[in-house]
């Protein structure tokens, strides 16, 4: 797979050529966020008709050992809903929104369930309230 800015600049890519039908997940979604989670591995989503071009644009090939993405297929499409995005002009894929990623974080094992609590009380909690939701 190629390596730092060469893999977010082609997932940069990926994201415009398959129309917003890729974004990172889990912890690579609260990287933006929360620079100081930190994960070895990039989680993202891809719709499932354009693994072949995610494959060709990272240059991924099947591997033992190391630094592996983990690429999510979901039956819907409700992944996709806009998250957090970088700043025009930053080259970078989108993330999944705050909500799932909460939910992925659920999912992934390890440190996932003290990361979705972290996420639950810093930011989905307080933006709830600002909107008036009880919480």
């Amino acid at each position: 797979m190629l390596p730092g800015k060469k893999l977010r600049d082609a997932l940069a890519r990926l994201e415009s050529e398959t129309g917003g039908y890729a974004a990172y997940a889990s912890f690579s979604a609260a990287h933006l966020p929360a620079p100081h989670v930190r994960q070895p591995k990039t989680w993202l989503y891809v719709r499932e008709n354009e693994v072949s071009r995610f494959k060709d644009l990272v240059e991924a090939m099947l591997v033992d050992l190391g630094e592996n993405p983990v690429v999510l297929i979901r039956d819907d499409d409700g992944v996709f809903h806009p998250g957090d995005g970088g700043s025009p002009g930053d080259n970078r894929m989108a993330c999944t929104n705050a909500g799932q990623t909460h939910v992925d974080f659920h999912h992934c094992g390890g440190r996932g369930e003290s990361a979705a609590e972290a996420l639950l009380s810093q930011r989905l909690k307080p933006e709830w309230k600002l909107r008036g939701l009880n919480v």
